[in-house]
């Protein structure tokens, strides 16, 4: 029976992916699947209601009906219709690929179904292979760091396949570890080249063998990048499969055998070019008109073909939006801007990225524990003075929070095994330099301690180490878990002490650089999964991927966007274990990744908004949120960018960042008062629903008098979108429009009585006075901000506090934010006024006194929509006209 069910479930599938892309409607493809797969089985005597079982088991496991994410996508032009699904009705590679992914890797049906949608979005903006007319197409993806770009553009290889492409040409990072992790997956999931031990197919061929006709030829293997010696001459009218690195020496050796190829066969040929990684090498950095070598050589090497298409996937796609428009040379023809189409993958099911780990929705409330744990002095000062490879010996001994993130790796182990993910991947990065010599004497002062941590886990229960292992997981894992989303089952001490025992011996330490022959091979250890201890630098920082990375120690940093992103290696796939997961980073990083988090989910904002505007790449340039000491990439990739004008529309802005000094926080307190007192006449006291916080609430309060406020209020110089000056520019651009003439004023009154343990601190503005100050920045202290210049408190409103002026019935079942904002009325405003709690550490420990006459001042504005067609205060490619 269960043989049948088998054969039932796989016709039913192969048949339903198939007909739903033509066929009007999925419940209509699933009827005609059904009756395939019944039609199959006829034979094997199965009773009727067993087969009415498994057609429902159909429905629910292959989502028939539910709604799928539309990939957004902006493209220069209609698309031609040359492209449709229906040509992949029974295509070879494609069906093998898709079915591969269901039925041995055991993929979701939505992811499957997503990868399905967004490479027909791209193949539709690609040329037609068939086409004898010359095409030059150019494009971009737009995935998210760690998130399965690999997965998407191996989809799309074997969809060109099927269609007519013969050769494809994957550009995979500049260092030898990820082309060969690139070529052994496509040798798999393409080419279904790959046998095991045994000499049994692995990959793609499981689900079909190659037959005479599909044989896809390929000049790279594992071991092997393109040289300028041919390992032998395949015949280019066949499909071929290359994997280079962008490597000078090596895309020359390729130009040059391809212009041979061509000349000796009067080649004419449809190329694809996938780059991976593009904003990495691939964008011209020169200050003059002649490019760079790596972008020079793979603009030539599109220049061999008529017929190219180029197609760059990044999660960091700043520098490549940045490229110029117009750069062309007559040697290399076009630069590599995608002037033809850009496409933005969805977010994935369970994938963790920056919303999972940074509070990016800028929720004062927000209930998640957090997972950075900030380094303190002792760790930080032993990595601050080593600035040179020469420094390498100034690293003596692993310092505290080192040696406890290598304790919180193991007992994340353990956990994860007693979950039952038991031979699972399990991998820790230790990223604290660059220079190579350093990370050998950290890797050498790891291995040392680790092996003294094992030891005493094996044979001294009551040690001091034992001991710091037992109050982690009780102070740390326990509580972290308890508050995480979710049902977490929980283990006793004594469970996860013999866990312990077992699964320390199996953990490694690997140095993962050009000096070390360690490699962090998890193929080889598919059975039982790797268990490592990662210490590496620019090699593990991106492309290469860390299977099940739970626990980083990062010191580094990095005033670009780009490059810190893809350092961040801790986004990706962590079901079952993400209240595990641990950062171990100063908390000026810490800061500077949440900001980050922030501007790549309002980029992403801003790209699916162009997507419904149907705007092209080159008439509307994808937009950059600016930061006060960071920028998006290296400034030889910003030669083209300029400052825009600024759109607050529908967003929230908070002051989070304040000047250290008491001549800001006493202006701001004098000119709240002043304004306060002007409208005292109109605030009515009010309590939202059940809640303790109290509002003094003003409404219909004139523009002119909220202008001259926010002209006076001070916010800290520099602090990216909350500036007071571009607000109030803002406000008056709308007022002619007349847009934003009035507004509802909120002072907000605390309530201490809370986890916070202060009393109630009151606050007098002249004539006006509340019972409290709103506790706010409780936990700022952990990411040391004393000493700095400025103050960073994290989020000031609570959760849908921007909403007090609202009908709460009328908003309560809406969840998105964005949506609530759009029901603002455009002509009003709202802004919220916090006066601070000066007892919280952050503001107790500077060097002036705070008084109930000069407390902390925040503010927040909640902005309407806007018929104002503007920008906000972002980088933009100046060459867009």
């Amino acid at each position: 029976m269960n043989e049948a069910r088998g054969l039932f479930e796989q016709t039913f599938a192969t048949n339903y992916m198939n007909l739903k892309s033509f066929l009007p409607s999925q419940e209509k493809a699933a009827e005609q699947a059904l009756d395939l797969a019944k039609l199959v089985i006829q034979g094997q005597k199965v009773e009727a209601i067993l087969i009415e079982q498994w057609s429902l088991e159909m429905y629910m496991k292959y989502n028939v009906n539910f709604d799928i994410i539309k990939t957004p996508v902006l493209r220069l032009e209609e698309v031609s219709d040359w492209y449709s699904p229906k040509l992949l009705l029974g295509a070879f590679f494609w069906t093998r690929y898709r079915d591969y992914l269901t039925r041995l890797k055991h993929w979701d049906q939505e992811a499957v179904v997503s990868i399905d949608d967004s490479t027909n979005e791209i193949m539709r903006s690609l040329g037609n292979p068939k086409e004898v007319h010359p095409f030059d197409k150019r494009g971009l993806v737009l995935g998210y760091v760690q998130s399965g770009k690999t997965a998407n553009f191996t989809g799309l290889i074997n969809k060109a396949y099927d269609v007519g492409y013969k050769l494809v040409i994957v550009l995979s990072g500049v260092h030898n570890d990820l082309r060969a992790q690139t070529q052994l997956r496509l040798d798999e999931e393409v080419i279904g080249s790959r046998v095991d031990r045994e000499g049994k197919p692995v990959g793609v061929a499981q689900i079909y063998a190659n037959t005479p006709n599909h044989i896809i030829s390929t000049w790279t293997t594992v071991e092997r990048d393109i040289s300028s010696e041919p390992s032998g001459m395949f015949n280019l009218n066949q499909r071929t499969l290359m994997v280079v690195k962008k490597n000078s020496i090596v895309l020359e050796s390729l130009k040059n055998q391809l212009e041979y190829q061509k000349n000796l066969f009067n080649l004419d040929i449809p190329v694809l070019i996938v780059d991976d990684e593009a904003d990495q090498a691939s964008v011209d950095t020169s200050k003059d008109e002649d490019p760079k070598t790596i972008n020079k050589l793979i603009r030539q090497i599109l220049e061999v073909f008529n017929r190219r298409c180029y197609v760059g996937y990044t999660a960091t796609p700043f520098a490549n939006l940045l490229i110029s428009t117009e750069a062309k040379t007559e040697e290399e023809g076009k630069d590599l801007y995608p002037k033809d189409f850009l496409v933005g993958l969805p977010k994935p099911k369970e994938y963790c990225g920056p919303e999972e780990f940074f509070n990016v929705e800028e929720e004062a409330d927000d209930p998640r524990p957090s997972l950075i744990r900030p380094l303190r002095d002792p760790d930080i000062q032993v990595f601050t003075g080593i600035k040179t490879k020469g420094d390498a010996d100034k690293f003596e001994e692993v310092p505290p929070q080192m040696q406890e993130s290598i304790l919180a790796f193991l007992l994340t182990i353990a956990v994860r095994n007693l979950r039952g993910q038991r031979n699972k991947h399990n991998s820790m990065l230790i990223h604290t330099s660059r220079f190579k010599d350093v990370q050998s004497s950290v890797k050498d002062g790891v291995d040392k301690v680790f092996k003294e941590i094992t030891k005493q886990i094996q044979y001294n229960e009551n040690s001091e180490i034992v001991e710091a292992i037992k109050g982690i997981y009780e102070e740390d894992i326990i509580p972290t878990s308890r508050a995480w989303p979710g049902d977490i089952q929980e283990f006793s001490w004594e469970e996860v002490y013999q866990e312990l025992r077992e699964s320390s011996r199996k953990v490694q330490v690997f140095e993962i650089n050009g000096n070390s022959k360690d490699a962090l091979d998890y193929h080889q250890y598919k059975e039982d999964g790797l268990n490592v201890i990662a210490v590496g630098g620019d090699k593990l920082s991106r492309g290469l991927t860390l299977e099940g990375l739970s626990i980083t120690y990062y010191f580094r940093n990095t005033l670009m966007y780009d490059t810190l992103m893809q350092m961040g290696r801790w986004f990706g796939y962590r079901k079952g274990y993400m209240d595990l997961c641990r950062i171990y980073t100063p908390g000026e990083i810490a800061s500077n990744f949440e900001h980050l988090a922030i501007a790549m989910i309002e980029l992403r904002r801003e790209f699916d908004r162009l997507a419904l505007l149907e705007k092209t790449p080159l008439e509307y340039a994808v937009k950059m949120l600016s930061h006060p000491t960071m920028t998006l990439t290296s400034p030889l990739k910003m030669k083209n960018s300029t400052i825009t004008n600024v759109m607050y529309r529908l967003t929230l802005q908070q002051t989070r960042i304040y000047e250290n000094k008491e001549a800001f926080f006493s202006h701001n307190m004098i000119v709240t008062e002043n304004f306060i007192n002007k409208i005292s006449s109109q605030f009515k006291k009010t309590h939202i629903g059940s809640g303790k916080t109290g509002y003094y609430i003003a409404r219909e309060v004139e523009v002119d008098k909220v202008l001259n406020y926010l002209s006076e209020y001070k916010t800290s110089q520099g602090a990216d979108k909350v500036d007071s000056s571009k607000i109030v520019n803002y406000i008056r651009q709308v007022n002619e429009k007349d847009e934003l003439m009035y507004w509802t004023v909120a002072v907000v009154e605390g309530d201490p009585r809370d986890k916070s343990g202060l009393q109630k601190f009151p606050v007098q503005f002249g004539t006006f006075k509340i019972d409290s100050a709103v506790v706010r920045g409780v936990n700022a202290e952990d990411y040391n901000n004393q000493g700095q210049d400025k103050i960073d408190i994290r989020a000031i409103v609570a959760s849908r506090q921007e909403f007090i002026d609202f009908n709460q019935s009328e908003i309560k079942d809406i969840k998105d934010k964005q949506e609530i904002r759009k029901l603002r009325p455009k002509k009003k405003g709202m802004l919220l006024i916090y006066p601070l709690h000066p007892k919280v550490k952050v503001f107790e420990s500077l060097s002036f006194t705070f008084s109930d006459k000069m407390v902390p001042i925040g503010i927040a504005i909640s902005f309407p929509d806007s018929e104002l067609d503007d920008f906000k205060i972002y980088e933009v490619n100046k060459t867009i006209k």
